[in-house]
């Protein structure tokens, strides 16, 4: 790393900041040049220091310079900050997404000197939403926790037919507007959005009934007819393959648009852009002193900056990671390196959060170490996401289950941990007897009813270690680690059969459900996952021939 030989806030605050930060100076005539680019530019493009004192078009090939050219242009044709998204290709050839936002400072004549570009990387939040969609659809077997998400969510959805028009919307929607859903059902959602974005709004609905799903920023009329600015997402409604509808995601960013007018009204570029930071940013001494902390403390730990300064660094870090923070504090200084750490911070009010940590040592010109910066974010959503994704990888989204991806590593771990030994232990595979005609003649919500009780049925008589896990449709498998004989897998399924005979309460459900089980008990360590699904799945087999509601062993 190069180290730094003099440290003026600014330019300490723009060399650490991860956003890209591009100032651009308007020369006579409206020409546009760069004036400034941090050092997260220099890492991410291709532009170098000999861009400074250039124009769009001496700097950047093909129709880069002319989209770039119309964006600035467009913040000086309106005198007003503009939000948009794109992607680009680092140096490494590596597909990057982002958010621009382009904000106009003026000099005392009120005419536009500088325009601010801040570019946020948002590939890991698209990165997640992809992501998430797999999730999603998970969720969408359960008609009732899909409900429960939608009418709890912290953003206002509105769902609108195919004509525009809004038929409900949850909670947040009369917390953001005013108005609640009954109030506005049957009115054509263009009438509450700022009439001069009507043209994009309508490009949104088509771009969504393809299938092409993007952000809308606009403003959006309340209650009380003031325009408060909000981002809005559209989703298409599938049912059966078809869409009936568009939901519309309003995420309110009045509070947004507040800092963008606060980067209008300063003249200290710089400072604008630390004070108003989502991060938070601390400037150390050489000795540990906390000499600056962000007003973004208090937004996101709860400290005001000057109580945060009275306490000692790290104060508020996690007894079982303050030990890491220290090591790479020292080794940063050391090595002259910049770190990134994940570790757990402490909210004044609210407990523990999962924060990234990122340190710059900054150096004075002969080498000597005078000051960490360091720049803190609130990773905990990300986190949390991050968790239910791995959930959802592993368990059944109907039942709450294992599924058959978690009972195979579960399984194969079962027979490695036992390679030595000669042991024993039991597999039952169970499936639930003529399920189709239950499905056909009662419906599938009744069939899914169905597979959750018996879900939990069969999860009844299990021991601590033992595992039962929907492999698919109404199919279940039981892995009974602490089960080493046949009369033991036989009075687990004895049991099975007793639980099934309990009347099931179920609305216009079957009066009464049985299943067929095939046990295998698994000598080791000849076993493969391979060979006790067969196993079982044969022994099942005999059952049904056997007339169903019934059990057979088979032993590999």
């Amino acid at each position: 790393m190069e180290k730094t030989n003099e440290l003026p806030f600014d330019k300490a605050f723009m060399a650490a900041i991860k956003d890209m930060v591009f100032i651009v100076k308007i020369e006579s005539n409206s020409i546009l040049t760069y004036a400034f680019l941090n050092q997260a530019v220099f890492e991410r493009t291709n532009l170098t220091e000999t861009a400074i004192g250039k124009t769009f078009q001496e700097v950047h090939e093909g129709n880069l310079a002319d989209v770039l050219t119309m964006n600035y242009g467009q913040v000086l044709s309106i005198k007003e900050a503009v939000t948009y998204v794109d992607s680009y290709i680092s140096p490494a050839g590596n597909s990057y997404y982002s958010e621009s936002t382009l904000t106009p400072l003026f000099n005392e004549d009120g005419n536009c000197s500088y325009i601010i570009g801040v570019v946020k990387d948002t590939t890991a939040e698209r990165l997640a939403k992809m992501e998430s969609q797999e999730a999603w659809k998970r969720i969408k077997e359960s008609r009732s926790r899909y409900r429960s998400l939608y009418d709890n969510n912290a953003n206002a959805i509105l769902s609108l037919d195919l004509t525009g028009r809004i038929q409900t919307g949850n909670s947040a929607v009369e917390q953001l507007t005013g108005f609640s859903p009954s109030e506005i059902t049957g009115v054509e959602f263009s009438k509450f959005i700022y009439g001069k974005d009507s043209k994009l709004l309508d490009i949104h609905y088509k771009q969504t009934l393809i299938g092409v799903i993007q952000d809308l920023r606009t403003k959006f009329r309340d209650k009380s007819g003031h325009l408060i600015g909000v981002s809005i997402q559209f989703a298409p409604i599938e049912e059966e393959s078809e869409i009936v509808g568009i939901y519309a995601v309003l995420r309110d960013m009045r509070e947004i648009d507040r800092l963008i007018n606060q980067y209008a009204e300063s003249e200290n570029r710089f400072r604008i852009i630390a004070e108003n930071a989502h991060d938070v940013i601390v400037l150390m001494n050489y000795k540990g002193e906390i000499l600056y902390v962000s007003p973004s403390i208090e937004r996101v730990y709860g400290f005001i900056p000057e109580e945060y300064m009275e306490k000692p660094p790290f104060h508020n870090v996690h007894p079982e990671d303050i030990s890491l923070v220290k090591n790479i504090y020292k080794q940063a200084v050391k090595e002259a390196k910049n770190y990134v750490i994940e570790i757990r911070i402490k909210h004044k009010t609210t407990g523990w959060h999962w924060s990234e940590l990122q340190g710059t040592p900054i150096f004075n010109e002969q080498d000597q170490f005078i000051h960490m910066l360091t720049i803190t974010r609130d990773i905990t959503l990300q986190k949390e996401h991050e968790a239910k994704l791995h959930y959802y990888a592993y368990h059944d989204s109907l039942t709450g289950l294992p599924n058959r991806r978690f009972f195979k590593q579960r399984l194969a771990e079962e027979i490695a941990s036992r390679q030595d030994n000669n042991e024993v232990l039991a597999v039952i595979l169970l499936d639930i007897d003529h399920f189709k005609r239950i499905n056909d003649q009662l419906g599938h919500e009744v069939g899914d009813a169905v597979i959750e009780e018996f879900g939990r049925r069969i999860s009844h008589p299990l021991e601590e270690r033992d595992l039962a896990a929907r492999l698919g449709g109404d199919e279940f498998v039981l892995l009974l680690p602490s089960v080493t004989t046949r009369e033991g897998a036989e009075q687990i399924a004895q049991k099975i059969q007793m639980a099934m005979k309990a009347p099931w309460t179920i609305n216009n459900g079957p009066p009464q459900v049985t299943a067929s089980m095939g046990i295998t008990l698994i000598p080791l360590p000849e076993a493969t996952v391979s060979s006790v699904l067969k196993s079982a799945d044969l022994a099942m087999y005999e059952a049904k021939e056997a007339g169903r509601g019934t059990y057979r062993l088979l032993s590999l």
